[in-house]
């Protein structure tokens, strides 16, 4: 009897070791992927206050970086993602006068949800 308890409790254990390693992973795959997403339309932005791009595909690096995303992010994050790729992209088309504060603004608002995001994963292991 002893050795039934013990085996579905180290077995429950393992089991909540288990989700909680994935989730884990889940979070790192997340935290470096929203950061690459970041970083690249954070280039794309200030790129656009010094010179415009030449070709659409320049951008390529940030769109694939927005797709991956998409496939993982909760809709908070998607949405917020969604604003600052714009805002990257039409850096190139608008004068370098616009405002950098709002670029500022609307990363901090991406951040935020995804932290929110990260947190939600840990919280549903």
């Amino acid at each position: 009897m002893v050795g039934v308890i013990n085996y579905f409790s180290n077995r429950g254990a393992k089991n909540h070791e288990w989700r909680l390693a994935l989730a884990r992973d889940q979070v790192a795959i997340r935290q470096k992927l929203y950061a690459a997403f970041l970083v690249e339309a954070q280039r794309l932005t200030m790129q656009g206050r010094e010179e415009k791009i030449s070709s659409l595909s320049d951008s390529n690096e940030m769109n694939g970086k927005f797709s991956e995303v998409c496939l993982i992010a909760s809709d908070a994050v998607i949405v917020e993602q969604r604003k600052l790729a714009d805002y990257a992209v039409t850096s190139h088309s608008v004068p370098a006068a616009k405002e950098i504060r709002d670029f500022f603004s609307l990363k901090e608002s991406f951040i935020q949800a995804a932290r929110e995001d990260m947190a939600q994963v840990l919280r549903e292991a």
